[in-house]
């Protein structure tokens, strides 16, 4: 079944949905999609589906993010004939969520989308693209982008857009006052979107400021097994759910560091005797929550797909064994363990900061990866290249130990002491 005959089934079953409620809808779809999977779009039976909140709509476990791709020579142009060829493989193995964003390796990535799904293969996804605020100068940038989007990608309609990484800084500077909900609502109404949400990296009090101020039907969080308490933590899928909406996860190997784990935490996953590879570790974690809808993954080669593709096959709700938890909780040890570790869940209750530095991400995911792996020249890419400068913020030597953080953070830390430890390890 093609997009444009799916999407009218579709409507016929959300309509359904109406009348008979939604605990008759989720019976009956559970049943269908047992027989023959006619409600699911791009349906491959070695690929496992969720519902994707009250959309009505069910999307692959895994999904494809667009971010970190196989890239040419120079490191800074796509290999176009690369990515195509794996996104054509993970359709073919059942995915059906492509994830990518307006600024994207500076653009390009929806180009990319855009040229791997020509040809009739856009009929067999779900396409997410993002609008960014922070580089948004006025309120008509908003629609300008969207419609960016939709030409590099190629398609009238975008079926699941995101306000792009809401935080405190763009959810008070930005998205309030530019009105960017109401236009996003508008976008839906007028049939441009199917489904409208954001993309959230701040501290849960703010996510659920944020899921309460419209009726958003999903989101996109991170989330990973080792920062349970990180940003929206463990609480955010469950509220997102109870608010009816869809969730997708992003970075389910912390941008590859759960891919390739330190020797620490191989072995305290090894000495419950069971062996799997980083990565599926971590994409494990995710789907055996049952809020989650998808877990969008960056792959930049064949190889990451075809694994990808083979983990997807048994991803299923309440998966883990007790013994799968245990190891995962003494890899949570060993990590926590390291000589050095700075005790920092990126609760962000520390900022703003006066002079914008990002407290919680250079404790909580640069330097404290950087204890372990010990590789500095992945670390300084974390610190100045990794993040968007919107989330990065300023460097540790920028603060001026003002001490306004020393009283907001939960885990009693000294603050402007351990930012001096980073920056003599990082320069700056």
């Amino acid at each position: 079944m093609n997009r444009r005959d799916f999407l009218k089934s579709a409507a016929l079953t959300v309509a359904a949905g109406m009348v008979m409620g939604p605990t008759a809808l989720a019976k009956e779809k559970t049943e269908s999609v047992a027989e023959d999977g006619k409600d699911i779009l791009n349906y491959n039976p070695k690929m496992k589906y969720r519902p994707m909140g009250q959309t009505g709509v069910k999307v692959s476990a895994l999904g494809f993010g667009m971010l970190r791709l196989p890239m040419l020579a120079d490191g800074k142009t796509i290999d176009m004939n690369q990515t195509v060829d794996m996104v054509h493989r993970a359709i073919d193995g059942g995915v059906n969520y492509i994830d990518t964003g307006r600024v994207y390796l500076g653009g390009q990535s929806e180009l990319a989308v855009g040229k791997a799904l020509s040809n009739g293969w856009r009929d067999r996804v779900y396409v997410t693209s993002k609008s960014p605020w922070w580089i948004m100068e006025t309120p008509d940038d908003f629609e300008r982008m969207f419609d960016e989007s939709r030409r590099a990608i190629g398609t009238d309609v975008i079926d699941f857009y995101h306000i792009h990484m809401i935080m405190h800084r763009g959810w008070k500077e930005k998205v309030i006052p530019f009105g960017l909900i109401e236009k996003i609502e508008k976008l839906k109404a007028q049939g441009k979107i199917r489904f409208m949400g954001f993309s959230f990296h701040d501290r849960l009090e703010l996510f659920k400021e944020v899921v309460e101020a419209a009726d958003w039907d999903f989101c996109l969080i991170q989330h990973n097994y080792l920062d349970y308490e990180y940003e929206a933590g463990v609480l955010g899928p469950k509220y997102a759910a109870a608010n009816g909406m869809g969730l997708a996860v992003m970075k389910p190997a912390r941008t590859g560091f759960l891919a390739n784990l330190p020797e620490s935490m191989r072995m305290a996953l090894a000495s419950t005797g069971i062996h799997k590879p980083g990565n599926e570790w971590a994409l494990d974690y995710l789907w055996d929550i049952p809020e989650v809808s998808v877990a969008v993954s960056g792959m930049g080669s064949m190889k990451d797909v075809e694994a990808n593709l083979q983990y997807a096959a048994k991803a299923k709700p309440n998966m883990l064994t007790p013994d799968e938890r245990e190891a995962l909780g003494r890899a949570i040890r060993a990590y926590r363990e390291t000589p050095g570790h700075i005790d920092c869940t990126g609760c962000y209750q520390c900022i703003p900061c006066p002079e914008n530095v990002a407290i919680g991400y250079i404790f909580a995911y640069v330097y404290n990866n950087y204890l372990l792996h010990k590789d500095l020249k992945r670390a300084m890419f974390d610190y100045t290249t990794s993040m968007s400068p919107i989330q990065r913020g300023d460097p540790a030597s920028s603060c001026t130990n003002c001490g306004q953080c020393l009283a907001k953070c939960p885990q009693g830390l000294n603050i402007p002491e351990l930012l001096k430890r980073v920056e003599r390890a990082f320069g700056k």
